[in-house]
């Protein structure tokens, strides 16, 4: 989440559109202003229910465009998810998710991994790498606890 105000968050999205040769919009820079300030993942659904009633003529296809437009431009994380879904992330910096295959939570996580030795070797392969993050997939404390002991 930012404390950037409307103003500098406008400001920075059109340095970073004109960068790439894009368009400045209205509905591009309201869902901006929106994922930058959000405290979690959002669902582009989400933001479009959210903006709707700001904006009436936002639709969903130009909600999704502008999220894979932010992501490409490197302002917000795009998550896929196990169940197929993809939700977006405020933070770009490195960390790392945790993924809930029975509601479908993202939940970020700090830890220690070393992404390296795995960017080398897709190096060796011919592929290059652009970001690497660890995502682990299981069912979070709300879900393990529904679902009782673990039965081996």
């Amino acid at each position: 989440m930012t404390n950037l105000s409307d103003a500098e968050l406008d400001r920075e999205l059109t340095t970073a559109l004109h960068a790439g040769r894009h368009r400045v919009t209205l509905p591009r820079l309201i869902v901006h202003r929106r994922v930058r300030r959000a405290t979690s993942h959002l669902t582009p659904e989400a933001v479009h229910s959210e903006l709707v009633g700001e904006l009436p003529s936002l639709s969903p296809a130009t909600i999704y465009s502008t999220l894979e437009l932010l992501d490409e431009l490197g302002l917000v994380r795009r998550v896929s998810t196990p169940r197929g879904g993809t939700v977006y992330d405020p933070r770009v910096d490195d960390h790392h998710h945790l993924i809930c295959r029975s509601c479908g939570r993202v939940q970020d996580f700090e830890a220690p991994v070393r992404m390296v030795a795995a960017e080398e070797h897709a190096r060796e392969l011919g592929f290059r790498p652009e970001h690497g993050e660890l995502q682990l997939t299981g069912l979070c404390r709300t879900c393990a606890a529904e679902a009782g002991p673990l039965r081996r």
